[in-house]
């Protein structure tokens, strides 16, 4: 893995394993560094999927490739405690570095970092939203946001075990707005999606009154319409020292014949949706009417 952690929490920053950054956030201080039995010196931090203990390699000695993280497999003195539930989903783990998820698995039970994502969602609802709007190039209403994320909590996605701060936004799409119909929403003028759609028979596109200019509505052109959303192949791959490359197909049917009209795929970025939360200057940017609709409808998670 390429970054660390030093908090087990979902929403702590994730540090690039080098040792100018090790040295700087950590001041080779207990936990992160310390003597082993044998008198040598190892440095560690936490892994940013799992939140387990992770021994950092090539900080202190130089090697062939760029440094990067291992899972240590046990505990280590004033780190979380060796989970091994958590290690068995995260796409660090060797096992896993070719894996594709799969979207049936869900924890069996509500851990406390369930309901740090759970509340991340909740919190970050209208961020969420405009990360997927901006990666799909559409704008949807806000009963469309609803049902997408009734559907989301209906079927307990916040226990999905792939699911991480990184993601987060990616798998709300994947899950939440899965089989959805495009009836009525908008898509970006001139975008591949726009294009696909235009060139389907019975769909028309008409202008949008507000200051979304770059933006058209789908509506029909008087034939039956029974296009839907569809979300398939979510993939993570691994490598020692590099960044998580995870992705999921982005696809467009039309039910009608049972046809797939538009397909691509969306890459996720490790460090995309988090940095746009924690851009301060972000914070009076807000939108309340999103926001709201995840106060409305997700009541807080129990133990369990």
């Amino acid at each position: 893995m390429k970054y660390f952690k030093t908090e087990a929490t979902r929403t702590a920053p994730r540090y690039e394993i080098t040792p100018k950054i090790f040295e700087k956030i950590t001041g080779h201080k207990h936990p992160f560094e310390q003597v082993n039995s044998n008198r040598t010196i190892s440095q560690y931090g936490i892994c940013p999927s799992c939140l387990n203990p992770i021994q950092l390699i090539g900080i202190a000695k130089q090697i062939k490739v760029r440094p990067y993280g291992k899972h240590t497999g046990k505990d280590v003195s004033g780190l979380p405690k060796w989970n091994h539930i958590t290690y068995e989903y995260c796409p660090y783990a060797s096992k896993n570095d070719r894996r594709n998820p799969t979207e049936e698995e869900l924890f069996p039970e509500i851990t406390k970092n369930v309901i740090e994502l759970y509340e991340l969602l909740k919190s970050q609802f209208d961020r969420v939203v405009y990360i997927i709007s901006q990666e799909l190039d559409i704008r949807c209403s806000l009963s469309f946001w609803r049902k997408a994320l009734k559907q989301y909590l209906v079927n307990e996605v916040y226990c999905y075990p792939w699911l991480t701060e990184a993601n987060l936004p990616y798998i709300f799409a994947y899950r939440g707005m899965q089989h959805q119909s495009v009836y009525g929403q908008q898509f970006a003028i001139g975008s591949d999606l726009f294009n696909a759609l235009k060139k389907h028979r019975y769909v028309s596109f008409v202008s949008v009154d507000n200051n979304y200019n770059k933006y058209m509505r789908l509506v029909s052109n008087g034939g039956f319409l029974n296009l839907h959303f569809r979300f398939t192949e979510h993939t993570q791959r691994a490598v020692s020292g590099e960044e998580l490359n995870e992705s999921m197909l982005f696809c467009i049917d039309d039910l009608a014949n049972n046809q797939t009209i538009f397909q691509k795929t969306i890459s996720f970025s490790e460090n995309y949706f988090m940095n746009v939360v924690n851009k301060a200057e972000n914070e009076n940017i807000r939108q309340q009417y999103l926001l709201d609709i995840a106060k409305e409808i997700m009541p807080p998670l129990q133990l369990r």
